[in-house]
């Protein structure tokens, strides 16, 4: 008796096991897995004959970065971006720099995850001071130039803030957002929130993984035609 009752929790402890595993087989192979896409952010408007709907991408801009270089929006094609506003002089530049640099460290490989920031005292961050900061905050990185500090004029920044990311707070420099590759605007946070800081980490993540994704399948789509 005290065998077969061994016999019967073992044989009870196995169909546990095995339905779960047999469920995922069942359901997993063969189908094809869905992510998660995020949301697009911005003016857009609705295309009357098919009904799509298509988003505003940022436009085009052009400003001296920390190297004193001409920085041109085209160089982040293909890239995946974090933007932030604020100067360095700011009274809270000690907490701004923090919540920046969780991104960038845990990206530091990624030769195609950016941070761009743009001044908002472009009076006192000069190409020299911004480099100082920025070789200070990406010692770490492995590939150079995935934060670029962008100066110049002042105006045409707070212009592209408030047209471009639709921005209209531009005392508020906490707000972060999140750029695809096509210039999309694809997330935005409020950086002195630590769980949003956190969210903007994960939906790089989430975004590289969409952004794969259709290059797998258009890749796919070229090899079958």
């Amino acid at each position: 008796m005290k065998n077969n009752s061994i016999k019967k929790y073992i044989l009870l402890i196995g169909v546990l096991f095995l339905f779960p595993l047999s469920w995922l087989l069942f359901f997993g192979v063969g189908s094809t897995h869905e992510f998660s896409t995020l949301p697009y952010y911005g003016s857009y408007t609705v295309n009357e004959q098919s009904g799509d709907t298509i988003y505003k991408k940022l436009p085009s801009f052009s400003f001296i970065n920390q190297e004193g270089e001409t920085f041109h929006s085209d160089s982040l094609k293909g890239k995946v971006w974090l933007a932030s506003f604020y100067g360095t002089n700011n009274k809270y530049i000690g907490k701004i720099t923090r919540r920046l640099l969780w991104p960038n460290f845990r990206y530091r490989n990624e030769a195609d995850i950016y941070q761009v920031s743009f001044s908002m005292d472009t009076e006192h961050d000069t190409p020299e001071v911004l480099k100082t900061y920025i070789d200070d905050a990406t010692r770490y990185n492995q590939f150079e130039g995935k934060w670029q500090f962008l100066t110049g004029d002042q105006d045409k920044i707070h212009e592209l803030i408030r047209t471009g990311f639709e921005h209209q707070d531009l005392e508020n420099t906490s707000v972060v957002f999140l750029v695809d590759t096509e210039g999309y605007v694809r997330g935005r946070y409020e950086g002195n929130r630590e769980d949003e800081i956190k969210d903007a980490i994960e939906d790089i993540a989430l975004l590289k993984k969409e952004i794969d994704k259709k290059e797998y399948d258009r890749r796919k789509a070229a090899e079958e035609r």
